[in-house]
């Protein structure tokens, strides 16, 4: 069984799965804005809810490219939250997400069978990934085992506004015992 994350509009866009917009902090914290070493800071590209909290993912806006930064807030007492400089922190648009549950055994097969225009298709969620270019897991920080894949994802449906994953796909990982998650992208 593969569950696609399918583009559609949401009433509750803070509570669940979305992309774009703005990200969610912990009510009453001030957290800092993941930043860059050329001082810019991170564009924010969504969240994904899973049982450890909201995964927030950003991504760099420059030359500086490696490993994206992976933000986790805990589920509970949630707000909404906005960058210093918001016209290169934020993407222009906010994609809501209704998880489809498919019959089909890989991502692929899934996604190519998809009904609906194949560009409202905006990932998997847990599953196996669909590597572009070889197996790339991720270790642990803390604990030095492999990661728990949590969702892949494409750049989006517009173009103009898509995710900049170079043409290719972005990971999401994450580890339950050390709380820590990590992001990469292939192309």
């Amino acid at each position: 069984m593969i569950q696609l994350l399918i583009n559609e509009p949401s009433e509750n866009i803070i509570d669940d799965t979305s992309f774009g917009g703005l990200p969610v902090k912990e009510a009453g914290t001030v957290p800092l804005w993941p930043g860059c070493s050329c001082g810019a800071e991170l564009q924010y590209q969504g969240k994904i809810k899973t049982d450890i909290g909201y995964e927030l993912i950003f991504m760099y806006n420059c030359d500086d490219w490696g490993d994206s930064p992976v933000v986790i807030v805990d589920a509970e007492n949630i707000e909404f939250y906005s960058p210093e400089n918001a016209e290169v922190a934020l993407r222009a648009t906010e994609y809501g997400v209704k998880i489809i549950e498919t019959d089909e055994e890989d991502y692929e097969t899934a996604r190519e069978n998809w009904e609906g225009n194949r560009r409202q298709v905006l990932g998997q969620l847990y599953g196996e990934p669909s590597w572009l270019q070889g197996d790339e897991t991720p270790k642990c920080s803390c604990c030095n085992k492999k990661m728990r894949f949590v969702a892949q994802l494409e750049e989006g449906p517009d173009h103009k506004t898509a995710m900049n994953f170079g043409g290719g796909s972005g990971y999401l990982f994450d580890c339950k015992e050390g709380r820590t998650a990590k992001f990469l992208f292939q192309c």
